[in-house]
């Protein structure tokens, strides 16, 4: 019988991580309820109780798994955190090396949590692995009926069908591969039919007695469940899709890896590096990790970077003007830099040069899940680059 690594990847931000640590500046030790106060006050919510005791919990925990902290903090629910909640955290070692370095050289104790990170999480190395062959193209389904089926042109007839047991699941199966630019292979469609078949079942009381809106929304989430690791599983990437999103969301905080939902030439969430990641021979821990495109080296004749990406996105349609972005994702593919990379040299040009001239149009819509374009304290809709 064959059996696969598990793991528990942190579903936890890491500047939650540093936040926590920092608790320890003038201390050796401290308790899980402070660390719960203080990630209440850095997020201005409510301190009375167990509000947002997970979250503290969850952080304690990762620290500790990474060696940074010592003490028992793995509690299940509000009952046993309020019998935990006065346990003991103390600052080892290396946690004090840690902070030590944070506030000299940020970017150098960020270089050392994501190498901790990768020591420890199978998981991450595993996504590192798949991410250095190609960019990792992700078929996140956010609408009904562009990612689902035209036939859920609305939250009831969804509703409506599933409450009869009924579910378009060829549509769907369809839908993903024209997303993803591949024929599906069979355990594929195979594990997705099941799995759907499955929720559909599950899910006909909720679907009765739900308002729409909200069924659709917690129908979709469950669908992504399924999708996502049967797309991905051909990688090797045995994992959930809730350890998926964590895994994406780590790559800003690290300058690794940028996720890029708006494409044009994808129908789907792109996942591309931002830099060179070498795991070591075994593929047990990070051998190099090197930025080859920060914002100085992205910043050199930037303007003439993004007349070459305009093109890239122009060529395509007629008129002058292209979605904002959906210009910076093709930007930030092709120069493999981070959104923010590109909003801060953007914002930087925009008096343009003597080669190249901006036009900027403010905006009036954006895809619902899509971050701004803001320069000089506006939000930008659409450019023209033109080449004088």
């Amino acid at each position: 019988m064959v059996t696969h690594e598990t793991d528990s990847f942190p579903r936890v931000a890491p500047r939650d991580l540093f936040l926590v640590l920092q608790i320890f500046a003038n201390t050796t030790e401290t308790t899980l309820e402070n660390v719960r106060r203080h990630i209440c006050v850095d997020r201005r919510k409510q301190r009375r109780g167990t509000f947002l005791w997970s979250a503290a919990r969850d952080a304690s925990v990762e620290l500790v798994r990474l060696g940074f902290l010592d003490g028992a903090c793995n509690v299940k629910n509000t009952q046993q955190y309020e019998s935990m909640k006065s346990n003991k955290l103390v600052l080892t070692p290396s946690g004090k090396d840690l902070l030590e370095r944070f506030k000299p050289d940020r970017e150098g104790a960020y270089d050392t949590l994501f190498r901790a990170l990768v020591a420890q999480h199978a998981y991450l190395r595993q996504f590192i692995s798949a991410l250095n062959k190609d960019a990792l193209v992700a078929p996140i389904i956010t609408s009904i009926a562009g990612h689902v089926s035209s036939r859920y042109s609305a939250n009831a007839v969804l509703a409506k069908d599933v409450s009869e047991g009924h579910f378009d699941l060829s549509s769907l199966l369809e839908k993903v591969e024209g997303r993803i630019g591949r024929t599906l292979e069979d355990y594929e469609r195979a594990e997705i039919t099941s799995a759907t078949d499955k929720l559909v079942r599950e899910t006909v009381p909720n679907a009765v007695s739900d308002e729409a809106a909200r069924f659709a929304k917690g129908f979709l989430d469950k669908l992504n469940g399924i999708v996502i690791p049967a797309v991905f599983r051909r990688l090797e990437l045995r994992f959930d899709y809730r350890t998926h999103r964590a895994l994406w969301a780590i790559g800003p905080a690290f300058k690794t890896w940028a996720v890029l939902q708006s494409h044009p030439d994808y129908r789907a969430w792109l996942i591309v590096r931002t830099a060179t990641i070498s795991l070591n021979e075994k593929c047990t821990a990070l051998d190099s990790l090197k930025f080859d495109f920060g914002l100085k080296q992205t910043g050199e004749n930037f303007l003439g970077k993004l007349f070459r990406a305009y093109q890239d996105r122009q060529k395509n349609q007629d008129k002058p003007f292209v979605a904002a972005w959906e210009l910076r994702s093709v930007f930030c593919a092709m120069f493999r830099c981070q959104p923010s990379v590109f909003n801060a040299l953007l914002d930087r040009a925009y008096d343009g040069d003597a080669d190249y001239l901006l036009q900027l149009e403010i905006q009036r819509q954006k895809p619902q899940y899509e971050e701004v374009v803001r320069v000089r304290d506006r939000n930008i809709g659409a450019v023209r680059v033109i080449r004088r």
